[in-house]
């Protein structure tokens, strides 16, 4: 009786002979009748040479994510170390002020499907977000202060929250198994730090690494203008917030960590206020007699959003008291930019409120400095608008 060894085709026969590489000749024994041997590949040198340059080319084309394997680990802005296994496909935002985290989100690609809800505080929609995801209203909301039982319900692989410290609800969703970074945005390197941490765990780091450099390159084009200006040479600012309740003026200043703060240092000015006020954290209540006592020589107002800021700049402007400022006679009174958020807040757009008050503090420094130019490549570049989206909703009223 005579035995026939019956050999199998290959599955994957690009595996062993890659496209392109076509197999060496193959050698044949001599078999007895009717008996069909293995047959064996003769691996010459140069044959040998020639599939291990392929290996080293299409292994890391086949293998992707050998490369990548291990955990993904950052230290949030409240100091705690964030280890995810891989990069976050659901992601959940909660907390105080959502609307800046989710700012800084939108500015990385797929953030409209990698977003599975989010926390609202207040009535009011986010208009700007609805800009960039025409599909927002169909997303998953919490309302505010959701309980961790509403937040797991949305199976998030990622929980990101603004904030320094670990509350108890962190801690809570923590001890389910979900994972909670921080991110802080008060001040410009927590902001960078921030984006380069939101770039690690959604898997888009060099989508991070040209958020940071947009943003560095200003703040250099900043620092190279102001920096040959000596201290008792820099213009001494205020950054004021006027908001009314009934017929009153409420005036406050923001704390010297704060973003408002940091925009004055950043652009050159002597902030005038931050030897005075006691609060770390938020904004301290002030009055005219203190104003009156510091008169700086420029102030920046920013005032509140259910206000009308032009009418309650025209409205200082012509209040007797305020004429006796040197900011007001000088016609130094300058009301802080705002498109659908102001250009104070600790969202992505400080970086054009900082450009602003560069502007305003040294004129003759930042000639070449247009700011309508410069809003429309914000914008563009971080978020993907068209220009005639940015010039008719984003365009703020006195840059126009």
């Amino acid at each position: 009786m005579t035995c026939q060894a019956r050999i199998r085709p290959l599955r994957h026969p690009h595996a062993i002979h890659p496209p392109g590489i076509h197999p060496p000749a193959i050698r044949l024994a001599a078999a007895a009748p009717g008996v069909v041997r293995r047959r064996f590949p003769v691996w010459t040198p140069a044959v040998c040479l020639v599939a291990i340059l392929t290996a080293c080319l299409f292994l890391p084309v086949l293998l992707p994510a050998c490369a990548s394997a291990g955990p993904i680990e950052v230290t949030d802005a409240a100091g705690i170390l964030v280890t995810l296994d891989q990069p976050a496909a659901r992601v959940v935002v909660i907390g105080a002020a959502p609307f800046i985290p989710l700012h800084m989100f939108y500015m990385f690609d797929q953030a409209t499907d990698q977003l599975a809800g989010f926390e609202v505080r207040g009535q009011v929609t986010d208009e700007f977000l609805e800009l960039i995801d025409p599909d927002l209203s169909m997303k998953q909301t919490l309302a505010a202060n959701p309980g961790p039982e509403s937040v797991a319900a949305l199976a998030p692989d990622l929980v990101i929250t603004k904030s320094t410290v670990e509350g108890q609800a962190v801690r809570t969703l923590k001890a389910l198994g979900i994972p909670v970074m921080h991110v802080g945005a008060e001040t410009p390197d927590m902001f960078l730090s921030d984006i380069q941490n939101l770039g690690k765990v959604l898997g888009q780091e060099r989508r991070a690494d040209i958020i940071v450099q947009f943003y560095t390159d200003h703040l250099a084009q900043i620092q190279q203008a102001v920096s040959p200006v000596p201290d008792p040479s820099r213009p001494r600012v205020l950054v004021l917030e006027y908001s009314s309740r009934g017929n009153r003026q409420a005036l406050n200043v923001p704390a010297p960590g704060w973003i408002q703060t940091q925009q004055a240092v950043i652009c050159g000015g002597n902030p005038v206020w931050t030897g005075s006020v006691s609060v770390q954290d938020g904004w301290q209540i002030t009055g005219f007699e203190q104003i009156a006592a510091w008169d700086p020589d420029k102030i920046f107002l920013i005032v509140w959003y259910q206000l009308k800021g032009i009418e309650v700049l025209d409205s200082l402007y012509q209040d007797p008291k305020w004429a006796s400022l040197s900011a007001v006679k000088q016609h130094e009174l300058h009301l802080f930019p705002q498109d659908i958020f102001g250009w104070d807040s600790a969202s992505p757009r400080w970086i054009l409120g900082a450009l602003w008050m560069a502007k305003k503090t040294y004129p003759d420094r930042f000639t070449d400095l247009d700011m309508s130019r410069t809003v429309t490549a914000f914008y563009t570049q971080m978020y993907g608008l068209d220009p005639e989206t940015i010039a008719t909703r984003l365009m703020p009223d006195t840059l126009r």
